[in-house]
């Protein structure tokens, strides 16, 4: 009975964050994985990348929707949906409305949608907006149709002579790059992005257009957004756009190591002013790379005792731990190569090894508030047992019902042992503990007083525990159901009205 009590409790929990359209607030309990690494484009395309196989991105990752759901990942974040030109990563769009790409074709990547959605996994969609690429030349744009009035007016393609749009009328250009002085930290400008067109958000056709975009893809199967490189453009059209579309999860890419403009960003997209929980999440790097940078060093992990970055994050007393997506690994960071197979510079390897240091780190970001997300190379190239290692850590982490405010109750007896200990509070009552380092010999729950509770995961130097009610014998989450397929809608087909805009 207090088995079918824990279940029943856990699964409410889930059909909460479910379903309909809308960001979750706080206290949001789902993981997510990355769907993709730099090289998943060149999957399926045997005449440049023979070695990447037959199938295209689209199709391996459908073909993995059934083993996301067994592995209760809630949301994956998938590469740019729109077309790019012949083989790209996606992140130079030409025509944000054509969904075919060189991760596969339209009807493939719909089917992967379908896939995914009838697992219980939400789609995020990698959204560039803050530039954009030619169909023909530096700024022959198409599918949409935007003249050089789209463009931030000192962009590049105005001042370089190998332009067909050099030296065009000041009137003709759009306005200049935006001074977001209320939180941002470098110069008080958006970055100018010399590689594409920087795109003028403050034109109200781009905005309807974007919106339009945005609603195409959520009726294609989306349900959320990871917007890239959001440094470059103003936060108060990240919350215009996600008041259109009111996606089910938000997070955006600002620049690497500035915290406190994060916190600024994050505030200034906030749906209903002055409402963190309507605001967007951002990528908490600083938390990377302190677990990056102190393998090893545990005393560092404690930070001021109530967690890393954004986790332990509270000024102006605000949780800023609601709004951090924590992670080890992404498509921009780590092992890359250029198209030849060579390695990118600065990009010659991981910075985490497949052993203890990938596994600590896991059991970090899996067991902490934040919503933790997985590198798809870590949970599908490294190996069955980091797969299984992962898979019971987002099982403990779910069992025992932490979510993206939980708290932290770092252990000072650990720290002086030399290892990482703490306490999380879970949901209901139930609490999740983990030593990181060292031994049980170092420390374990009932070192601190804690009782009844259950080994949930283990690995090279790590454990962690779950106190459930009754201390029942090890159990499983609820999987989640499926998720509605949306009628896909033609942009054509889509109308933006005015209030919309801003």
């Amino acid at each position: 009975m207090k088995y079918l009590i824990v279940l029943l409790l856990a699964l409410s929990g889930l059909l909460e964050c479910n379903p309909s359209l809308g960001q979750s607030g706080f206290n949001d309990d789902r993981v997510m994985l990355q769907g993709f690494y730099w090289e998943s484009y060149r999957h399926g395309h045997t005449d440049r990348f023979p070695q990447f196989g037959n199938k295209k991105w689209y199709e391996i990752v459908k073909d993995n929707a059934a083993v996301l759901h067994d592995g209760r990942f809630d949301l994956i974040w998938l590469p740019p949906p729109s077309f790019s030109g012949g083989l790209s990563a996606g992140y130079n769009p030409k025509e944000y409305f054509n969904l075919n790409n060189s991760y596969g074709d339209q009807q493939l990547h719909r089917q992967m949608l379908e896939a995914l959605l009838q697992n219980g996994v939400e789609p995020v969609a990698d959204i560039v907006i803050n530039h954009r690429d030619g169909t023909n030349g530096w700024a022959g744009f198409t599918n949409p149709g935007w003249g050089t009035w789209a463009i931030t007016r000192d962009d590049e393609a105005f001042l370089n002579p190998n332009s067909e749009v050099y030296n065009t009328p000041v009137a003709e250009r759009g306005a200049p790059e935006e001074n977001p002085t209320e939180y941002a930290q470098h110069g008080g400008t958006t970055y100018a992005y010399d590689a594409f067109r920087d795109i003028d958000h403050t034109n109200e056709q781009v905005r309807r257009d974007l919106i339009r975009y945005l609603l195409q893809l959520q009726s294609f199967g989306y349900r959320g957004w990871r917007y890239d490189m959001v440094h470059g453009y103003h936060a108060k059209w990240i919350a215009v756009y996600n008041r259109a579309s009111k996606p089910t999860f938000s997070v955006g890419e600002y620049d690497w190591d500035k915290q406190a403009a994060q916190r600024g960003w994050v505030w200034y997209t906030a749906t209903t002013p002055g409402d963190l929980t309507t605001a967007s999440n951002v990528f908490d790097f600083t938390t990377f790379f302190t677990l990056k940078d102190n393998k090893g060093n545990y005393d560092a992990w404690y930070g001021f005792g109530n967690g890393l970055g954004l986790i332990g994050d509270n000024t102006d007393n605000h949780p800023w731990r609601n709004r951090a997506v924590t992670f080890l690994e992404n498509h921009d960071t780590g092992y890359r190569t250029e198209e030849d197979g060579q390695p990118q510079e600065h990009h010659d390897q991981d910075n985490f090894e497949n052993n203890w240091q990938v596994e600590q780190a896991y059991a970090y970001i899996l067991t902490h508030p934040g919503v933790p997300t997985v590198y798809w190379k870590h949970y599908f190239d490294w190996g069955t047992d980091l797969q299984a290692k992962i898979k019971a850590l987002i099982n403990a982490r779910k069992v025992a019902g932490v979510n993206s405010g939980s708290n932290i109750h770092t252990q000072n007896n650990a720290r002086e042992r030399g290892v990482y200990a703490a306490f999380i509070e879970g949901t209901g009552g139930r609490e999740l503990y983990v030593r990181i380092g060292g031994s049980d010999d170092d420390w374990q729950p009932y070192y601190s007083g804690y009782q009844d509770y259950r080994e949930y995961a283990a690995g090279n130097g790590w454990k962690v525990w779950v106190k459930v009610e009754g201390n029942p014998e090890v159990i499983q989450a609820p999987l989640k159901g499926s998720i509605e397929i949306p009628t896909y809608r033609e942009p054509a087909d889509i109308t933006v009205d005015d209030s919309l805009l801003n």
